[in-house]
Formats: C-alpha cells, structure tokens, sequence
C-alpha cells in the first residue's frame, strides 16, 4: 500500500499551490482512501492546525479542503483579480520565471472564477507577460518572438533565453573596458614619467642659463680675446636655447598623445556600444 508524501501546510498564503497538490493526489487514485484522509490531517500544522478543531473526528477529505478553502483560499472576486491582472507588470527585483508564474497564477484564478474562458488563457499570457517586461532592451530584443506565432511556454524559454545573453554580453564588455582601462593607465603613466624626466631636463637647462659667469671667465672675456669669449658665450646660449625648445616640444607632442589617447577612448567605447546593441537585436 502507498503511503502519500503531502507537503506541510503551515502558511496560509501558500494554501492555493498545496491544495492543488492535494487535488492532483485525489485525482491519481493510487492512494487508500482513508490513509490519505489522515495524512492530510497529519500535514496541517502551525496556527493552520487549529481549523480542525471545528471539524469532527469522522469528516471527510473533501470536508476538511472545503474547511480549509473558507478560511485560507483567496477571497478576491473575479473581477478583482481580472483588475489585478490588467495592473500587473514586473517588479524591480523579479526575475524572469517569478514573473512568468506570478502572471499565471493571476489568469488561473480568473479562469477558475469563472471571469475568463479558458480559451483565452494562452493570449492572455504571452500579452501579460510580454507587454510588461520590465527591461526595454529585453522586450526590444523579444519582438519578433511575440509577433509569432509560439505558445507562452515558448515564449518565456526565448526570453529567458535572450535575458541570458543580454547579461554574458554586458559582463563581457566591463570585462573588456576593465582590460582598456588598465592598459590606458599604463599608457598614461608611462607619459606621465616621461614628461617629468623632460621637464626635469628643463629646469636644470633653466638653471644652467641663469648661473652667472664666474669671476676668471669675466675677466678673460673683459681682457684677452673679447671677440672670440664672446662668441663662444652667444654659441653656448643658442645651444641651450635650441634644447629648451626641443624639450618644450617634446613635453607638447607627449601632452597631446595623451589628448588624443582619451578622444580615441571615448571613440572606441562608442563603437563597441554600437556593435552590441545590433548584436542584440
């Protein structure tokens, strides 16, 4: 003989999916009678428990569901929960699957009202369910999918589907900027050195054209071959001017390499968002 395996009925809320289990037990035929009565007396617990004290000893198993549906079951009208449905649209922290069951479980309870045919169930459905998708860039992605001709159940698994793919590619692409990310930090420190070793190399040119002569090479360029002293100074000085220029300049290219490193950053991640987004659609 049998034994049944009823889940525990400790929730209130949870009274709609455990009498369904209880129903689907009833409907097999494979349990005895009177073992599945008591093991559903044996599965109410908590405050639930208390319902069968107002039963007695003998009743039947339809007897303490018809109990248990007056004191737990949904008390909304058919129209209330028809309302509720037409409201309904994907919560902030919902996933997928929660959303497919929660929108559901709203047209079984309208059908099981009485408030809608069941043939309209499965438009209502794939409607429901799409139409108030929380992600945009997943409804853009699922358009088709709806358009055609597939039941719910298709088309909850190709935008579960989608959903996925959405989310590999996202994590692919930070993955990717992280990688530019550290590879432009490199870039721009090593820059960064280089121009202090420049401006390092200018200040000591700086410097050196602003020491003054000393007092032997004065008195060499007042006294003996002021012609000659004086052109070796004037040759010095261009020297030195022609240093600081290539040093100015090369702190200017180096500063403008870093100018268009950022311009062709910000490029780059334009193009990427681009090539995502029609990889998506």
């Amino acid at each position: 003989m049998i034994k049944p395996n009823i889940p525990k009925f400790t929730e209130p809320s949870n009274f709609r999916e455990w009498k369904t289990e209880i129903e689907g037990m009833l409907s097999s035929n494979i349990y005895n009678t009177v073992i599945l009565r008591q093991a559903i007396r044996n599965a109410i617990g908590g405050k639930t428990r208390k319902v069968l004290a107002t039963l007695k000893p003998t009743a039947t198993t339809k007897e303490i569901l018809e109990t248990l549906e007056s004191n737990y079951a949904d008390i909304k009208s058919g129209e209330c929960i028809v309302d509720e449905y037409y409201k309904a649209k994907q919560e902030k922290e919902e996933d997928i699957s929660a959303w497919g069951i929660r929108i559901e479980e709203l047209v079984q309870k309208a059908i099981h009202r009485g408030e809608i045919q069941t043939y309209r169930r499965e438009q209502m459905l794939r409607t429901g369910f799409w139409k108030y998708l929380r992600n945009t860039e997943l409804k853009n992605a699922t358009h088709m999918y709806y358009e055609s001709n597939i039941t719910f159940e298709e088309l909850r698994k190709k935008i579960r589907r989608a959903e996925q793919q959405i989310v590999v590619s996202k994590e692919i692409s930070q993955q990717i900027n992280v990688h530019q990310i550290d590879e432009q930090t490199k870039l721009f420190n090593d820059l960064k050195e280089q121009i202090q070793i420049m401006v390092s190399k200018l200040d000591a040119l700086t410097e050196e054209r602003h020491r003054p002569m000393d007092t032997e090479r004065r008195n060499t360029a007042r006294y003996d071959n002021r012609g000659r002293s004086y052109r070796g100074y004037q040759h010095n000085t261009t020297q030195r001017s022609e240093a600081e220029k290539d040093t100015a300049n090369i702190i200017i290219d180096l500063t403008l390499d870093i100018v268009h490193m950022n311009r062709a950053e910000i490029l780059f991640r334009k193009i990427n968002k681009r090539k995502l987004h029609s990889r998506l659609i």
